[in-house]
């Protein structure tokens, strides 16, 4: 359906940089068919060593057929510049859905339906044999009926030589901006090494980051951070009426709110009026084992887990209805050379919320 001639597409707008700002993301729209997609566009030059990391996450989106992990419909070089052309995830990123419109976090029912689409993905993902390394809001993608996962650029297998291999070892490449989310064995670079367990530990930072609004950790330093998960310190928490720290520590939390003692109060009267179900909270404790890894239960247990009861007949199509979020008119954007700024101040999905993107593949 779509093809290799970059004159078939028009770059509308562009949306964000990705890849350590090498690549370039556009919303485009493929002209024989009228559909929009999403373009990422990389200058060949730039990419010099990196360019392994491109196609090696290009191989893994090809090998990779389920409805819940991001695919691409084609790629193709023109010139000296490399295009993917994607399926365009119109709500943007958890972490741009949040930005836009849950500040404090998802809403339970929405959330919920997000972690049954990602662990669906990732039940897939672990039975092809391969760990992800790099689950975190931003790595996932909402359209109009599912949740997908993406981020595959560190994404790598645990079969080698035709057999299963125990355990992985190395630290991820490029995966300084994914620290917050690793989990404790992978960080240690032991001996025992990390099997896909991993994964279930970095879904529970991001249960955490998608409940809170907050990226996991972000209150404390890098050193400190590896110190207490190593010895089994602090933990991120479901900030609701039955955890609610003082106004101090969710002082500490925001990065907003360091400034603005009223917004940290604000805030913190939005977590002590909500209440998360029990279901939710053994949910991300299981899941956030720390001491061992084999005590974590694995995806496809987890999606038995008592939490997806009450998603049983709902789905987030139906949940941002509910919110009165809605698409946008892709049509309406004509303008070649509009900067995102002013291109997206335009594009409401409901009264009081701007549209934003995060395609960060980092």
């Amino acid at each position: 359906m779509f093809d290799n001639n970059i004159n078939n597409y028009v770059l509308k707008v562009e949306l964000a940089k990705c890849f350590g700002n090498l690549g370039t993301v556009f919303l485009a729209q493929h002209l024989p068919t009228r559909q929009h997609v999403a373009v990422k566009k990389f200058l060949v030059e730039d990419l010099k060593n990196d360019i392994s990391f491109v196609m090696d996450e290009a191989k893994h989106l090809r090998e990779f057929d389920h409805p819940n992990i991001l695919s691409y419909h084609t790629a193709f070089v023109h010139n000296l510049d490399l295009y993917f052309v994607l399926p365009l995830m119109c709500y943007g990123s958890c972490r741009d859905t949040m930005t836009n419109y849950f500040e404090t976090g998802f809403p339970e029912p929405i959330l919920v339906c997000i972690l049954r689409d990602i662990l669906q993905g990732l039940v897939y993902l672990h039975w092809k044999g391969y760990i992800h390394r790099s689950i975190r809001a931003s790595h996932i993608f909402l359209n109009e009926s599912r949740a997908v996962l993406g981020g595959f650029r560190v994404c790598t297998s645990f079969l080698g030589e035709g057999k299963r291999i125990r355990n992985l070892h190395e630290l991820p490449p490029h995966s300084v901006k994914s620290l917050n989310w690793l989990a404790p064995e992978v960080l240690a670079q032991n001996l025992t090494g990390y099997t896909e367990k991993s994964d279930v530990y970095s879904l529970a930072i991001t249960v955490y980051e998608l409940a809170n609004g907050l990226e996991p950790f972000s209150n404390i330093t890098t050193t400190l951070m590896l110190t207490e998960k190593m010895k089994g310190g602090y933990l991120p928490m479901l900030l609701d009426a039955s955890t609610i720290p003082s106004e101090e520590v969710v002082l500490a939390q925001s990065a907003e709110a360091k400034s603005n003692e009223a917004a940290a109060a604000s805030m913190r009267q939005i977590y002590a009026s909500r209440q998360f179900s029990d279901a939710l909270h053994k949910f991300a404790e299981q899941c956030s084992e720390r001491y061992d890894s084999k005590n974590r239960p694995s995806a496809s247990a987890l999606l038995t887990h008592p939490v997806f009861k009450q998603v049983t007949h709902t789905n987030i199509r139906e949940q941002f209805s509910v919110h009165c979020i809605q698409t946008v008119d892709f049509d309406t954007i004509q303008d070649y050379d509009v900067n995102m700024t002013d291109s997206f101040s335009q594009m409401r999905m409901d009264a009081g919320g701007s549209f934003e993107w995060d395609f960060d593949d980092s």
